[in-house]
């Protein structure tokens, strides 16, 4: 009895799994629009079953579900979930081999999903923020997590010869941002806060308020006596996610492919410096990462109905997603081509097995090459509900109860939808923190 060739099972169970895929994404999408629109209980059943399966969205969903959590108030529990998220992905393998093979035959959504870049840097962002929405007390060592991992992913593309690395993997400005907060909060360590203010000055020079900053940490004065100091936090804007283009291959995406195949082959065969020959391949699909349009660009803050500011951008979560995704591009593409080639030589050598050759050989190849690359999935898993920017206001007022009212700012300057209120209590010499989450009109206070 012939033994059945493995390439075809996998293929075919491949095959089987796609529905489910395609039901899982689906699904997720749901659940990020019903947050977006204010439903957060149905995009909570839906985010808490997708998180506990087995899915190979199990994580992204996870990932959402936490900031589900926090716009729900329940900042602990948010923080529980992306702590382990955290020390969950730290401690995957830097390579999986099982699951390196089948997205060879299969495609990329076959491998455990590990978080791009941007995202293993605002997943210590959002832990630090969800420190300020309860006691504060490891705010800034999960800051300072942030700036470390962002100093070590510079490392990791440095050494993979990507270009312009200080820019593109340069440090979030928020994580010194609030270095700088809480150091200026203890009312003698004003230096330190300088120094941190000065390096958000230095990555993101449009931030304008950094300059009172500094010039208030030089002076050693955290606030005018008799006053306290609101700080309000914003997620604002519905961040980056990942949809499936074809991209044309480029000269270095082909060399990266070209030099990864030679040295595998190689490895396996006792013949040295066998050259392994692409075949000729004009594009692949590939994930690229968008933003999705959202009409809020801030939001206006009042204090017992008194205007007293809108928010600014610190960081710019699209822009992050943005340049790092591009820098790797060449090695996403290479990915492609790779699997491409794989499958190619897979189809040209069941055709030889099967003793096809001349027309029929060549149609079979095509047929089933063609069938087979058709039926990939792009991997399109993301963290969906990140923010597109964080934004701040710092506002100084005199010690006391106040009510505050945060209303979304559209792009005319004006408020959209109804906003929420929040009172408050300003202690003298002391920080206050909201943390409010607006993906859209909705406004979701986490503190």
């Amino acid at each position: 009895m012939k033994s059945i060739n493995p390439f075809v099972v996998i293929f075919m169970l491949l095959l089987i799994s796609s529905g489910g895929c395609a039901r899982s994404l689906a699904r997720i999408d749901m659940a990020r629009d019903a947050f977006v629109a204010g439903d957060l209980t149905a995009a909570e059943e839906t985010l808490v079953e997708l998180s506990q399966s087995k899915d190979r969205y199990s994580s992204a969903a996870s990932l959402d579900l936490a900031m589900v959590e926090l716009a729900a108030g329940d900042a602990k529990s948010a923080e529980r979930r992306f702590r382990k998220l955290r020390d969950d992905f730290d401690a995957l393998a830097s390579f999986a081999p099982m699951h390196e093979a089948a997205a060879m035959v299969g495609d990329d959504t076959a491998r455990v999903y590990r978080p791009a870049a941007y995202e293993q840097i605002m997943i210590r962002a959002m832990l630090a923020v969800c420190s300020l929405a309860t006691d504060g007390a490891d705010a800034e060592s999960y800051a300072l997590q942030a700036a470390m991992r962002q100093s070590e992913l510079a490392e990791d593309a440095k050494s993979r010869g990507i270009e312009n690395v200080s820019e593109i993997y340069q440090s979030i400005a928020f994580a010194p941002y609030l270095r700088g907060v809480l150091r200026e909060a203890t009312h003698h360590d004003y230096d330190d806060a300088a120094r941190a203010y000065q390096l958000v000055s230095a990555v993101e020079p449009r931030f304008s308020a950094v300059s009172n900053d500094i010039a208030r940490a030089n002076l050693g004065s955290h606030s005018n006596p008799g006053h306290g100091v609101l700080y309000v936090i914003g997620c604002v804007g519905r961040g980056p996610i990942l949809k499936e283009v074809e991209a044309p291959t480029t000269t270095a995406a082909m060399q990266i492919a070209s030099s990864v195949l030679n040295v595998t082959a190689n490895q396996k065969d006792d013949k040295k410096d066998r050259a392994v020959a692409l075949p000729n391949i004009a594009s692949v699909k590939i994930p690229q990462v968008i933003t999705p349009p959202s009409e809020v660009v801030g939001l206006g803050v009042r204090a017992d109905g008194v205007a007293i500011g809108v928010t600014e951008v610190l960081t710019s979560v699209s822009e992050l997603a943005t340049k790092q995704t591009e820098a790797e591009m060449p090695w996403t593409i290479a990915r492609a081509v790779m699997r491409r080639a794989a499958k190619e030589t897979t189809v040209a050598t069941v055709g030889n097995q099967l003793g096809l050759s001349g027309a029929a050989g060549s149609l079979f190849h095509f047929a089933v090459a063609s069938a087979w690359s058709g039926s990939e999935h792009v991997d399109t898993r993301c963290w969906g509900l990140l923010p597109r920017e964080i934004q701040v206001l710092r506002a100084e007022l005199p010690a006391g109860d106040y009510t505050i009212s945060l209303s979304s700012i559209g792009r005319s300057g004006h408020p959209i939808g109804s906003g929420v209120e929040r009172p408050v209590t300003i202690v003298d010499g002391r920080n206050e923190y909201i943390i409010a989450i607006a993906p859209e009109t909705t406004i979701y206070l986490a503190k």
